[in-house]
């Protein structure tokens, strides 16, 4: 009798150090700093310090993204569903109008098509069968123009009403929102707003590339790459790509100007650090760091100021489950414009003399100075420490709920 007591006792025992051992090895609770403000990009979660800023688009058509007077800041409109997004400046009502100007018209060649406008509930909108559809709608909540374009998806020619429909359909899925105001639902953040999960499920097909800082390190500009890995993208660490050992090959498989800019960028790589095993969103990730001389590859042409180090943490993701997916979070230090200013060159051009002022590339840098590189890898390594997917953040949440203001505005 004393015997079978004795069992089990030291079987609750067991469960109980079991259970605690299970406690101890779970993923701690995550606790934001304080004077830091929560964002969202894709699906994930991250912190920067107040304040916080996010890159936008001009207003223009089939802008890309990025922070004015800060070359190299550029990245192109985020995609939903084969749908690009673009979210424009606080603009006027006068932007809104030369927008609508041109979606409903094609000059080529000087040959000028002219494209049917659907007729809509508002005069803040337009919808458009240019080339599929164009479509922009003035946002009077922070005076941005919301702008979408894609294709009909059926390989028809979009005609006004499919333009008309679509319009109606964006309008129900996506929300407006402050960089800093988290979605309390599933679905996938742009950078001032949100696509809510349609009712067939959660989003397939997205691509979120864009930049973010924080003021309180203005040089420092942080690029987030988030999507869903494709069938044919590396399912390990090992198969992805390592950008401190770049071979020939893979400059073969680097098109364009991007792969002048490795080129230039190996050239003036001043110090490679070994790489580093980290978790990144609970997915293993590697985090890589290169130190360049005077240029690096923050500007992508290998000229002008370029970066003095680069940052980057990868996670490859996993097919079929929308809380990890692909993540590439790259830290770039942008370097400011010489001052004081370089003078005027003078030179001759077929017999008249000209003069080359110079032209800053980032006038928006003026006097800042960037950070060592000790100091940006903290600082990087308590962002990257921060990022979650979304539903471990809010739990399975669904159906239409408000998006939850955070206690720092963003702007």
């Amino acid at each position: 009798m004393m015997r079978t007591v004795r069992l089990v006792i030291l079987g609750l025992l067991a469960g109980g150090l079991s259970a605690c051992g299970k406690t101890a090895l779970s993923e701690p609770t995550y606790h934001k700093q304080g004077g830091w403000s929560s964002t969202c990009l894709g699906s994930v979660a991250f912190d920067l310090p107040d304040k916080v800023l996010m890159a936008e688009s001009e207003a223009v058509l089939d802008s890309g993204y990025g922070f004015t007077g800060i070359a190299g800041s550029e990245t192109t409109s985020p995609s939903i569903n084969r749908i690009d997004i673009q979210e424009t400046i606080p603009v006027t009502l006068e932007d809104l109008k030369a927008l609508q100007d041109d979606a409903s018209l094609t000059n080529s060649m000087g040959s000028i098509t002219r494209h049917n406008l659907a007729k809509l509930d508002t005069n803040l909108a337009f919808a458009s069968d240019r080339q599929g559809f164009k479509i922009g709608y003035f946002d009077p909540t922070d005076k941005r123009i919301r702008l979408f374009a894609g294709g009909s998806g059926t390989g028809k020619r979009t005609t006004v009403e499919d333009a008309k429909a679509k319009y109606q359909e964006l309008r129900h899925l996506y929300t407006a929102r402050k960089p800093t105001d988290l979605p309390t639902q599933l679905g996938i953040c742009t950078p001032y707003g949100f696509f809510k999960e349609p009712a067939s499920g959660p989003v397939a097909n997205y691509n979120i590339d864009i930049a973010v800082r924080s003021l309180k390190y203005p040089s420092l500009i942080i690029f987030v790459h988030i999507r869903p890995p494709a069938p044919n993208a590396p399912k390990s660490l090992n198969e992805l790509r390592d950008p401190n050992n770049i071979k020939v090959d893979d400059l073969k498989s680097i098109k364009g100007i991007g792969a002048i800019g490795a080129i230039a960028a190996l050239g003036n790589i001043q110090k490679l650090h070994e790489a580093q095993k980290i978790t990144i969103a609970g997915q293993p990730g590697r985090l890589s760091a290169r130190e360049y001389h005077h240029k690096g590859t923050l500007d992508t042409a290998g000229s002008g100021t370029g970066a003095a180090y680069e940052i980057q943490a990868d996670a490859v993701g996993v097919q079929g489950q929308p809380d990890k997916p692909a993540i590439t979070i790259k830290l770039a230090a942008a370097l400011p414009d010489p001052f004081p200013h370089p003078p005027p060159v003078r030179r001759m051009s077929f017999g008249e003399e000209k003069i080359d002022y110079y032209k800053p590339s980032r006038p928006a840098l003026k006097g800042v100075k960037t950070p060592p590189f000790d100091e940006a890898m903290t600082y990087f390594k308590q962002v990257l420490a921060s990022v979650r997917p979304l539903p471990q953040l809010h739990g399975q949440a669904s159906g239409d709920l408000p998006i939850a203001p955070t206690s720092a505005a963003s702007r």
